[in-house]
């Protein structure tokens, strides 16, 4: 049944990339879900590491078998997706890294709409930005594992390019399978489904403000953050985590052997706002070089380090291009609500390594102006051009300037 399940997902794949209109997606898409496969089906058997797999599977079997799970309303989530995996190729853990396999290769897609949207004409070329969403070493391996990753992650991002495509289009009809798509999200992951709703309030605010000609000012934002920050902090405390709760999943998740800011408990609701940006670089950028006592925590040190690279490279591309300012505030106000959401509670660089695999995606779509420099720079190297058209076309001549600007 596993040759089955790679069958048809191959099948998927092979329809996909012939309607697609991108030939180079095409193309790597291809080799990537080949690499997955290869992780799923070898690599997989010889890592030491269980994670959370054994929860999503008794779920997924429960619901096959007709009783009740006793999971998590989370857990259940995405045990009924792969429960139906098990109804179609039977049950084994292996047919699910084959459909995140598949998935895993689709999240260039909402990953470049959103790129288009923020920087318009100044991108010419997305390859590059396509090959890193792809090859990220880390995230090509966690994406693959029998779990929820792939799947949360690409309707993550699929919500949030709808959002956006709501918000920057004015479409009205597209609001009913957002609504949709923001009730899935928020039943994989529920801080995922309020981060993603605070950010469709931001950009709505911004709609408004453009749509009765208020003039956006820096103390005017500088308000409207603050609202919204308020209502985030709202949404967190009242809707997601009591304060007993907060404490409780800190103390679960500062467990194992890659802990950091071990042992720390809030006393208070002001300890949160006191702690959030110092956790929320920790989120991000952890493990630094004085938690690497493992071979792993090296493994992990790797993200640390294009992490570090891609945040220089977003900073440097929103400081000198022009970016659509509904798109941009979405975008932003999405980053920072949720590496600080989760930065409060995460206390672990192992889980980090997983979580954060949306934000560097976010990171990579800020950084797409530097990415397309990257990419030319090494066509140039090569000799690899565009054709003649594209090359004099003047969409590219201002991306040469832009690229010498960066």
């Amino acid at each position: 049944m596993v040759i089955l399940a790679v069958i048809v997902f191959s099948l998927a794949l092979a329809l996909l990339v012939r309607k697609y209109p991108d030939p180079f997606y095409g193309l790597v898409a291809v080799i990537a879900y080949f690499g997955h496969l290869f992780v799923a089906l070898v690599v997989l058997q010889w890592v030491p590491y269980n994670w959370d797999i054994g929860s999503f599977h008794s779920a997924g079997v429960d619901l096959i078998q007709g009783s009740l799970p006793t999971a998590s309303t989370t857990v259940t989530s995405f045990g009924t997706f792969q429960g139906l995996l098990y109804v179609a190729f039977g049950v084994n853990t292996t047919v699910v890294s084959i459909a995140n396999s598949f998935i895993a290769v689709l999240i260039p897609i909402p990953v470049v709409y959103l790129a288009s949207k923020l920087y318009g004409d100044i991108l010419t070329s997305t390859r590059g930005l396509v090959a890193l969403v792809l090859f990220l070493p880390l995230p090509f391996f966690f994406l693959t594992i029998p779990m929820r990753d792939a799947l949360s992650t690409f309707t993550v991002l699929c919500t949030l390019a709808l959002i956006v495509h709501v918000l920057s289009t004015r479409d009205v009809l597209m609001g009913l399978p957002l609504a949709c798509l923001l009730a899935v999200t928020y039943l994989l992951r529920p801080e995922w489904g309020m981060v993603l709703f605070l950010g469709f309030l931001a950009g709505a605010t911004i709609v408004l403000y453009n749509t009765f000609e208020i003039q956006t000012s820096y103390p005017t934002l500088l308000a409207t953050g603050g609202l919204l920050g308020g209502l985030g902090f709202v949404l967190f405390a009242e809707f997601m985590y009591s304060f007993d709760r907060v404490n409780a999943e800190l103390s679960y998740r500062s467990s194992g052997g890659a802990v950091y800011l071990e042992g720390m408990q809030y006393s208070s609701w002001l300890d949160f706002l006191v702690a959030a940006p110092g956790r929320a670089i920790y989120f991000q950028f952890a493990p630094f070089p004085m938690h690497i006592e493992t071979v792993y925590h090296a493994l992990a040190f790797i993200s640390t380090v294009y992490i570090v690279v891609f945040v220089i490279s977003a900073a440097r591309s929103l400081y000198v291009c022009e970016t659509d300012e509904v798109v941009l505030v979405i975008l932003l106000v999405v980053y920072l609500a949720g590496i600080t959401g989760y930065g409060l509670i995460n206390s672990n660089f192992g889980t980090n390594v997983r979580h954060r695999i949306p934000f560097t995606f976010l990171l990579l779509v800020f950084a797409a102006p530097v990415i397309q420099r990257w990419e030319l720079s090494v066509r140039h190297r090569l000799s690899v051009w565009p054709d003649e058209n594209q090359q004099h076309g003047p969409k590219q001549r201002e991306a040469e300037k832009l690229d010498g600007d960066v």
